[in-house]
Formats: C-alpha cells, sequence, structure tokens
C-alpha cells in the first residue's frame, strides 16, 4: 500500500467514511516549569502524502441487498490460482488444475471474481462440472491463465423473503437485530425493565462486532525517568 516500509498507518471508521493516518513518530516537547525542565513525547498522525493507487482493499457488507437465501457463514467455497481462464463465447470459466465440484461449488450458486484482467464481477452459476462452470450472466473478455484469480461462492439476494430467509448481515450482528427487536416487542408490552435488558445487549453485540474488526495498536515511546 505505502511506499513507506518503516511507517505505520492507522484508520478511523467514521459513518460511510474511512479516514486513513500516517504515524510520523514521537515528538520531544520540553517546557520551563517551577520545578524544573519537564520533557514530553506525544506522537503524531498525518494524512498519507502519497497516492494509493493498488494494494489497498476494502469490502463491506451490500446492504443493497437486505435479505439472502443462506447465511454468510455457510458462503465457503473457494477456488483460487494462476490457473483460472475464460471463455467469453461458452461464457465457461475453466479451472485446469483444480474442481470446482471438489471445492465445494453447485449449479446455481452466486460466485464473485476477483484478481482477473477484465471479468471482475459477480455472477450466477448455470451449471458446474469437473474443472469447467458455466455461468448465466456474459462474460466480458476472453483470458488465458497466467493472472491470480479468485473465485469465491456469495450469498443469493432473496426478493421475496420468509422464514427461512437470512438478514444479510454476520452472526454477531443478526443477533444484535434479534435482541433489538425483543426490547421492542418488550416496550409495546409496558415491560421497560425487560426492554432496557436487550437494548443493552444490543448495544453489547454492537459493540463487540466492531472489536472484532478492528485490530489497532499504539505504541509510544516511555522515558527512562517515567513512572510505571
Amino acid at each position: 500500500m505505502s511506499s513507506y516500509v518503516d511507517k505505520e498507518f492507522f484508520y478511523y471508521l467514521r459513518g460511510r467514511e474511512l479516514l486513513l493516518y500516517k504515524l510520523l513518530g514521537s515528538r520531544n516537547r520540553t517546557r520551563i516549569t517551577q520545578t524544573g525542565i519537564l520533557q514530553s513525547y506525544h506522537n503524531e498522525l498525518m494524512y498519507p502524502d502519497e497516492d494509493i493507487e493498488n494494494g489497498l482493499r476494502i469490502e463491506y457488507t451490500a446492504l443493497n441487498e437486505p435479505f439472502v437465501a443462506e447465511a454468510l457463514e455457510t458462503t465457503t467455497a473457494i477456488n483460487s490460482g494462476t490457473t483460472i481462464s475464460f471463455d467469453a463465447s461458452e461464457k465457461e470459466i475453466v479451472d485446469s488444475a483444480n474442481a470446482w465440484i471438489t471445492s465445494g461449488f453447485a449449479s446455481g450458486d452466486k460466485i464473485r471474481v476477483q484478481g482477473s484482467t477484465s471479468n471482475d464481477g459477480d455472477y450466477t452459476m448455470n451449471s458446474a462440472g469437473s474443472n469447467t462452470i458455466s455461468v448465466v450472466e456474459s462474460l466480458v473478455a476472453d483470458e488465458s491463465v497466467g493472472e491470480r484469480i479468485t473465485v469465491t461462492q456469495i450469498s443469493k439476494e432473496v426478493t421475496s423473503p420468509d422464514s427461512t430467509s437470512s438478514i444479510n448481515l454476520n452472526k454477531m450482528l443478526c443477533l444484535a437485530v434479534v435482541d433489538y427487536v425483543k426490547a421492542m416487542m418488550s416496550e409495546e408490552r409496558g415491560e421497560i425493565d425487560k426492554k432496557e435488558y436487550y437494548i443493552k445487549e444490543f448495544y453489547s453485540k454492537l459493540a463487540d462486532n466492531e472489536s472484532n474488526k478492528r485490530i489497532i495498536s499504539t505504541a509510544f515511546p516511555v522515558s527512562p525517568f517515567a513512572v510505571r
């Protein structure tokens, strides 16, 4: 991502915005007090002063598909390698080294292609053979092997949701939604104590979900005269 391999980067999520900062390191500040000279150390962050063109990849849950046919935890089929090619005229994706069926793919699956030159996108599998799968949508162009391409299974959208449909959220956020619904039901029945309990559980699961995906550490230099 960065030409500054000796620097650390940090991010901050603000709504739909992702703010990137670069750690400059510590700054030594000296000031004179009545008791003598006091030194303090501070870390400084700044916006990256470079263009990020390749290497930064961010994925979010697709909110334009609120209900899906299966839970996100069950869509585990994946195939990746440099032996995948595309035949646009036949609408086929071919892997000369790996079998699609043994990788977990099946007819009717929704798949996502990443890493190709021209055919990145989401497709619906029409049929799955040993080394070849056909898709319903049209491919952009023929591609020979060489690029490292990844094909993953993703959840299919449900246009008419029912009791078997899944919310397009991960497991932790689904549990949070259940707590919120319980809180609203308790409020309608006048059970304020239960409503407060489930709202507390709701926000607790939201916090757990955020902490699960944010792994950020900051190192501060310590003065040899600091009190530990």
